[in-house]
């Protein structure tokens, strides 16, 4: 029996070239084919018709590139020069458009195809196909001219107009009226938003505007704040605004308009108005009222009858003695601070003091105060106070009796103690008394068992905390010896291990400059190498200084620029810079509380080793750039001390030679070191400087890596 395998095989549907040329026929596909040897291009009838040819099926290789647009041969040409390098691979890919002078509209052409080579690199065959994509050129025109009447609408449109495309809004077009509202200029044009208007990125902006992309929904609010930095300096503005989606025709969202009309003056007019009616309200309620110009010490303009009645002074004379003096003087240098400080945001507050009448008194008041401004400028302040002295004098009284009360408590659970003590000493004559007790007795008995359980309960607490006081006594006196000896440590490692080392260092310059010629070639080595050991251990001794001086006491910390305290690092590494030919570039970076010294300290060990482990025979690039954070957004793995719901994290980025993750843990560890000194100098206390700085200041640090790609190192600061 024949077996037939041909039968079981599926049947290919282009089994024969001439199937295959009428399916490429029949999709507007030509066919060629180069003679790369004698010049000559063979190929078939839709080839020839879309190049606009009417001769033969081959012409020469000059007269093909004639057929091409004047201004896309060389372009051709350079295609076709690129795929006949065996270096290329071969690959051919070019668009451009066809010379034919009887059509009115320009044809555009795809031509692709591919180079094959021998094993001496000499092209063997190089063949391809060529498509009319006249069609597609149109629509991306359309589009382009689309574009332009977007922008043309918004540079000519009175409204505050931005246009925004692709979710990280990047501004496409924007017209002066926007830009003056940002307070920035024309270089805006181009960065994403973001980018554009840094001092928003903690306001709901961005969110705003990627949530309309998503969803395709329309934003727009009547009344909205915005503070913006205008002429150098942070001011709160309020808009009516709106973000509406740009749609293509197959409904793609592709971009976001954004329109805006500045409403802070109507605004500032309407809590002008409102503060006018706070003071009528003040007024009625019989409120003590003063206007006062600029600031705590400014001029007082205006008081209510209230007022007078209770100071016993006429305006002129409060305007002579201005109001401080009538804060109490137990509470005067913190109220005034309160208040200073309160004058400063420019924003209505509310503190508490007592306030002395004509009479000498002093009575409790709800102090409020509420700044009034013309246009945009501060005019003067409102300043409000209600007697509260009744309800005062009433909660402390309550607490006074709340204190009362803890006390006899107190004093009743010790009788209660010392009669649990008779009782236990008497328990014996009780039990032996007559059957007419007997049942009182047993309550009696019942009482005890219940007292001496508490009792017992008391012990057992008493004696858990006397044991947790020793272990904090304890614990207090190690850290006091402790501390001692890191400040024994720290004088003897700038005083007494440093003289000597500065000393031999000394002493050998000083032997080889004089006996050098007698040491020879092996004492001269021996003696450099003392000198450099010198030099290292001097090194280490600085950093286990530095180490020390990181511990974890208390801290007056301030607010601290870390802007600045990188600017004066990268002064301070000015020469490792220059040497290596680092390039470090750093966006805006906030200011926090913390310890400027360390902070310094941080930033010079990051920046230190991102220069130094740099690859071979390349400049560092390093990258320093910042961004605010919700706790819930860390990842998981960082563990911080601080409490704060928002933190900034700092990330240091390099392109150096990387270390295996795996490592991660030890690369903080003090001594530890992933490469010897012979590859890179360093003591390996660096890193482990940067970790106590950041536990310090309740934060975190870590890092991430893979060899050969650099480093990230990321510092969490509580915001």
């Amino acid at each position: 029996m024949r077996n037939d395998s041909s039968a079981s095989v599926e049947q290919n549907p282009f089994s024969s070239l001439e199937e295959l040329s009428i399916a490429l026929q029949a999709a507007r596909v030509g066919t060629w084919s180069l003679d790369v040897t004698n010049q000559r291009v063979s190929w078939d009838d839709c080839c020839k018709e879309l190049f606009g040819f009417s001769g033969g099926y081959t012409l020469m290789y000059s007269e093909l590139i004639s057929l091409i647009h004047p201004q896309d041969q060389e372009r051709v040409e350079q295609a076709v020069a690129f795929a006949l390098n065996p270096a290329s691979g071969g690959t051919y890919e070019v668009e451009f458009r066809s010379s034919r002078a009887e059509e009115k509209k320009v044809r555009w052409l795809r031509s692709t195809g591919k180079a094959y080579f021998d094993e001496r690199g000499q092209v063997t065959r190089f063949s391809g196909v060529a498509q009319d994509i006249s069609a597609g050129m149109e629509s991306q025109r359309q589009l382009e001219s689309s574009e332009l009447h977007w922008r043309s609408l918004v540079d000519h449109s009175a409204t505050a107009t931005a246009i925004y495309q692709g979710r990280e809004m990047r501004i496409q077009a924007v017209n002066e009226a926007m830009i003056r509202i940002w307070g920035k200029d024309a270089s805006v044009r181009g960065k994403t938003f973001d980018e554009a208007i840094p001092e928003v990125a903690d306001q709901p902006f961005l969110r705003l505007l990627q949530q309309v992309y998503d969803s395709g929904v329309a934003y727009y609010t009547p009344e909205g704040a915005a503070t913006l930095r205008v002429n150098g300096v942070l001011q709160e503005f309020w808009f009516t605004y709106a973000y509406v989606p740009l749609k293509r025709a197959s409904g793609e969202i592709y971009g976001i308009i954004h329109t805006a009309t500045d409403i802070t003056h109507q605004v500032h007019a309407r809590k002008a108005l409102e503060v006018q009616q706070q003071q009528f309200r003040a007024l009625m309620e019989g409120s003590l009222l003063l206007k006062i110009l600029l600031d705590a010490n400014g001029t007082i303009i205006f008081q209510n009858q209230r007022y007078g009645d209770y100071t016993g002074q006429t305006l002129e004379e409060s305007q002579l003695q201005g109001w401080q003096h009538l804060l109490h003087p137990d509470d005067f240098n913190e109220l005034i601070a309160v208040i200073t400080e309160g004058f400063q945001r420019q924003r209505s507050f509310i503190v508490e003091g007592k306030l002395r009448s004509h009479k000498g008194e002093y009575c409790w008041h709800e102090i409020e105060f509420v700044p009034l401004f013309d246009e945009l400028q501060l005019s003067g302040w409102v300043c409000r106070a209600t007697n509260i002295h009744e309800q005062k004098v009433l909660q402390q009284e309550l607490e006074s009796q709340v204190q009362e009360r803890t006390e006899e408590l107190q004093a009743t659970l010790e009788e209660f103690q010392a009669l649990n003590e008779e009782l236990a000493a008497s328990n014996e004559e009780i039990r032996a008394t007559s059957d007419e007790l007997s049942q009182k007795s047993l309550l009696l008995e019942e009482s005890y068992a219940i007292l001496q359980e508490r009792s017992e309960e008391l012990g057992a607490i008493n004696e858990e905390l006397q044991a947790t006081g020793e272990e904090l006594s304890e614990y207090n006196h190690q850290l006091t010896l402790s501390n001692e000896r890191l400040q024994r440590f720290a004088y003897v490692a700038s005083h007494d291990l440093q003289e000597p080392l500065r000393k031999i260092q000394t002493f050998g310059s000083l032997v080889i400059q004089k006996y050098g010629d007698q040491l020879g070639e092996q004492g001269l080595y021996f003696l450099n190498r003392i000198s450099k050991a010198g030099e290292q251990m001097s090194t280490l001794i600085q950093d286990l200084l530095t180490y020390s001086r990181m511990n974890g006491g208390s801290h007056q910390f301030q607010v601290v620029s870390l802007q600045e305290v990188t600017a004066q690092v990268l002064d301070t590494l000015e020469v490792s810079i220059g040497q290596t030919g680092a390039l470090i570039e750093t966006d805006p970076l906030p200011a926090i509380l913390g310890d400027e010294f360390q902070l310094g300290q941080l930033f010079q060990n990051l920046l230190s080793n991102a220069i130094k482990f740099a690859k071979p025979g390349e400049n560092p690039r390093i990258h320093i750039s910042s961004q605010l954070q919700w706790r819930w957004q860390l990842p998981s793995h960082v563990k911080l001390m601080s409490k704060a719901d928002r933190f900034y994290r700092i990330t240091v980025r390099d392109e150096g030679i990387g270390f295996d993750e795996q490592f991660l843990d030890r690369i903080f560890e003090v001594f530890q070191r992933l490469h010897t000194r012979q590859e890179f100098s360093g003591t390996g206390i660096g890193l482990s400087i940067c970790q106590r700085v950041m536990e310090n200041h309740a934060g975190a640090i870590t890092a991430e890596s893979v060899p050969g790609q650099g480093s990230i190192f990321h510092v969490y600061f509580p915001g």
